[in-house]
């Protein structure tokens, strides 16, 4: 009932009907928050590692209360992390990527669900390889993301530890 009136009103009106691809507007769209996200995992992973090590070595006793309190605050930032790289990638993925884009980078279904799926192994593991598995992949797909763009990129040196490589848009 609501529906053939909204009908009607749009005829007497003239309102024309309009739609949108996506959530927000066109052009906020940027791998940058996953990769810096994807960055922070593997630090993470670094810094647990490095935590687990000096403990071992001076305290000999991982019951220590200061150790467990920031071991917990590093799990949980380490998989918030990896939780931030899910979504950013999904965004893109379901809101800026679209068949001329599918049809042009075959692989791009794949890439993401191996993207996703390391996401998820960062979160269930302490695997420094993972979370430099997941820093790569996310290089991938910045550079496939900017090339759909039009827009060059560059490889540089991130300049926070564990300062691996990043792609970039070479503006």
């Amino acid at each position: 009932m609501l529906d053939s009136f909204i009908r009607k009103v749009e005829k007497i009106f003239s309102i024309e009907e309009l739609s949108a691809h996506c959530d927000v507007p066109c052009g906020v769209y940027d791998p940058l928050p996953a990769q810096i996200a994807a960055m922070t995992v593997a630090r993470m992973m670094d810094t647990i590692t490095e935590l687990e090590t000096h403990e071992i070595n001076d305290h000999n006793s991982k019951r220590d209360f200061h150790y467990n309190n920031k071991i917990t605050r590093m799990i949980n930032e380490k998989e918030r992390s990896a939780e931030i790289v899910k979504e950013e990638v999904r965004i893109i993925w379901g809101d800026f990527y679209k068949d001329p884009q599918f049809s042009a980078h075959p692989d791009l279904h794949k890439n993401i669900h191996s993207i996703m799926l390391t996401a998820s192994k960062c979160k269930q593991n302490i695997d420094i390889d993972a979370s430099r598995e997941l820093v790569v992949k996310l290089n991938a797909f910045a550079e496939t993301f900017w090339k759909i763009k039009g827009i060059k990129s560059k490889k540089v040196i991130y300049h926070c530890k564990p300062s691996l490589e990043m792609i970039f848009p070479d503006l």
